[in-house]
């Protein structure tokens, strides 16, 4: 799977992110993923591009004419961050010649090991054409959704309802800190 790359609906279920929005990174010329007879495919390295500038734009709002030019910059010092492979990447801004620089860190590392993670997804989103089901498809979703229940295993409905509940919590409160440096 990773050598011809993912196409846009698999990655975006890596990524864990709308497809509309990655299809607008790529369209911004913020992302650019490989192009064969008009189809986008994504790498690795092409993923944890888009993952580092939807972090950017999420936590940040930066605009997207900011976001490619971050994200060239971080393309043409790649391959010194994939012999290191740092914790953290720093883009350092400065917007005019009269203010101090901006910096802002990426947990680049983090990025990289929640994309590994999230590959097994890719192939829960296969590509599927548009309009008729193919013959069969009920019988594989039954199945599929039997094999999951048996994953799962005895769950009570509060049970469901307390992780479900937790988990919302969760990403409701993000995690905000300030360092000083020197």
């Amino acid at each position: 799977m990773e050598k011809q790359g993912l196409k846009l609906k698999q990655a975006s279920a890596v990524l864990q992110i709308q497809p509309k929005e990655l299809q607008n990174l790529v369209q911004f010329g913020v992302v650019k993923p490989r192009r064969s007879e008009g189809t986008y495919f994504f790498d690795v390295n092409t993923l944890l591009v888009a993952k580092v500038a939807f972090c950017l734009k999420e936590s940040l709002g930066t605009r997207t004419s900011v976001l490619s030019k971050l994200m060239e910059v971080l393309l043409a010092s790649e391959k010194e961050f994939k012999s290191e492979n740092p914790k953290y990447i720093v883009f350092k801004c400065q917007l005019s010649a009269e203010e101090d620089p901006i910096k802002v860190g990426v947990p680049f590392r983090a990025l990289g090991k929640q994309l590994r993670e999230q590959m097994t997804l890719a192939d829960l989103y296969r590509d599927l054409p548009r309009g008729r089901k193919r013959r069969g498809w009920k019988n594989e979703f039954l199945k599929s959704l039997t094999e999951a229940a048996r994953d799962i295993g005895e769950l009570s409905d509060e049970e469901i309802l307390q992780t479900v509940r937790a988990n919302r919590k969760e990403r409701r409160a993000p995690e905000i800190t300030v360092a000083a440096e020197r």
